[in-house]
């Protein structure tokens, strides 16, 4: 008893300790990663804003570019003058391009990078067809490491057709305006920015490489229609990962933000541990406290078992329960609760085993537990009544229709009895089609309201399987007005009874001197 208390009791600390660790550990997690996606989309977003508003300044740039080129005409001094100013005011332009209307270029900005200086045509930077304003074409560069974001305007001609086009051109290379902008983030923890485009292809990335899972998520949502999302996936390796991502209107691509759940719940770990730290001392001294108490509380309870193991242990004058001592309160009233249940439950056992209280077919107490009631009821000196009951013509429902439909009759008369009479009532099958209500009632009138209430509500219903309405005859009889025992009483009811018969049927008697025989 007291290895088994003691191991509870320790048992019941640790799982508590433990499960309200793991429960805030699980809360505070669940919050991290929420914190951590809305985090990553916020910045995604900010990031996506920043480069819309990057693409606007810069096209407006070139629309008056355009304007100028095709107003002045110029000489090629002029021209590259123009282009190297719009170059110069663009923050981050790599190079300004003329194109003819043809697409090929035929002037560009000063300081242009080797690999820009190189380039032909604006089909080699990914723009295979001349279209007006508006238009941004995200392309990637031949050694893989750099992309380039392209913006063209055309210059107006005489006829209303381009005379040629005007494009500038931004490389997010290492180092740059842009660059420092998109890649220097405020997180620490391994987080990786990248740029997408509708297919899944990487334009840009600082911080790692992207997850093809993160890829294949953002691929479906990419547009400039669509709004950020956020979402956590699995990486290559299996471990999860939180992304985040915006799309940025300018073109179709989005600014994804991919941070490893590890490296986000890393401070949580750390807290946590801490926690766990701190907290052994006080679980230490817990289940000390515990122990001791549980010692002091199965001490007197082990006493008892070996007590109650002795043949005096029921007898109050043994000298096993004389002898023994208790501490506390509760224990001392155990020992004694424990014999008088003893006997108690061997009383009920035996009283239960010998009789039932309950008729199988209706679910009605019996007999048995009728006379109980009135015992209960004599001696507690509370009037009563008796309602006595008789189906009207239950022989010829059996003849006719047949003994398993004149069953389901009963079990309907008797869920019907169930249902007319209060809590307190008490409905009782006695014989066959013989059912006696028993009313707690002071006076003729609450019985006999009662009473016309069971038989209305028994007259209305509908029997089963085609065999129509029923009807009751009722008597009624009081204790102690018409009897001084139950007996008595139940035996007025019958006589009761017999007279609603033999006036018709379906009514209500109340027992009176001159229905005596």
């Amino acid at each position: 008893m007291f290895t088994v208390l003691i191991a509870l009791a320790v048992l019941s600390v640790a799982i508590g300790f433990f499960n309200a660790l793991y429960a805030g550990y699980q809360v505070q997690k669940a919050q991290v990663v929420k914190n951590s996606l809305a985090s990553n989309v916020a910045y995604a977003e900010k990031l996506s804003e920043f480069i819309n508003l990057y693409i606007d300044a810069l096209h407006r740039q070139l629309k008056t570019s355009a304007s100028r080129l095709g107003a002045a005409g110029g000489t090629p001094q002029a021209v590259a003058a123009e282009l190297s100013r719009v170059a110069a005011q663009g923050q981050g332009v790599s190079a300004v391009l003329l194109a003819d209307a043809g697409g090929t270029i035929i002037a560009r900005s000063d300081s242009s990078p080797a690999p820009l200086s190189a380039v032909s045509t604006l089909a080699e930077l990914g723009m295979l067809t001349h279209r007006p304003a508006d238009w941004v074409v995200p392309c990637c560069q031949h050694d893989g490491q750099r992309a380039a974001l392209m913006l063209v305007e055309p210059v107006p001609g005489k006829d209303g057709a381009p005379a040629g086009f005007v494009a500038a051109v931004v490389v997010l290379e290492r180092g740059s305006r842009l660059d420092r902008v998109i890649g220097e983030h405020p997180y620490g923890d391994g987080a990786s920015v990248y740029l997408v485009n509708v297919d899944g292809r990487v334009l840009y990335s600082r911080g790692g490489g992207p997850d093809e899972n993160v890829l294949s998520l953002v691929k479906a949502d990419v547009s400039p229609t669509s709004g950020p999302g956020s979402a956590q996936v699995l990486d290559a390796a299996g471990d999860p990962v939180l992304a985040g991502y915006a799309p940025v209107t300018k073109g179709k691509w989005a600014v994804v933000i991919q941070r490893p759940l590890d490296q986000v719940l890393s401070p949580l770990k750390t807290l946590l541990a801490e926690s766990l730290r701190f907290a052994i001392p006080a679980v230490i001294v817990t289940l000390i406290l515990v122990c001791g108490l549980a010692y002091a509380i199965a001490r007197p309870l082990a006493r008892l078992t070996s007590a109650m193991g002795s043949p005096d242990a029921v007898d109050r004058q043994g000298p096993q329960a004389s002898l023994l001592k208790t501490w506390y309160f509760e224990a001392d009233k155990l020992r004694e609760a424990l014999i008088a249940t003893l006997a108690q439950h061997r009383h009920e056992v035996g009283r239960l085993n010998t009789q039932t209280m309950t008729d199988p077919m209706t679910g009605l107490m019996n007999r048995r537990a009728l006379e109980l009631r009135f015992e209960e009821l004599v001696a507690a000196g509370t009037p009563f009544a008796v309602i006595a009951l008789d189906l009207d013509h239950f022989k010829r429902v059996n003849d006719v229709f047949g003994h398993p439909v004149g069953d389901k009759v009963l079990i309907l008369v008797a869920k019907t009895l169930s249902d007319s009479v209060r809590q307190q009532d008490r409905p009782f099958r006695v014989g066959g089609e013989e059912f006696v209500v028993v009313v707690p009632a002071p006076t003729p009138d609450v019985a006999l309201h009662t009473a016309e209430r069971i038989r209305a509500d028994i007259a209305r219903k509908a029997m089963p399987d085609g065999v129509g309405h029923a009807t009751v005859s009722v008597g009624v009889a009081l204790w102690p007005q018409h009897g001084k025992t139950a007996q008595a009483v139940v035996k007025c009811a019958d006589e009761a009874l017999y007279a609603s018969k033999s006036a018709g049927r379906d009514r209500v008697t109340l027992w009176k001197e001159d229905l005596s025989p």
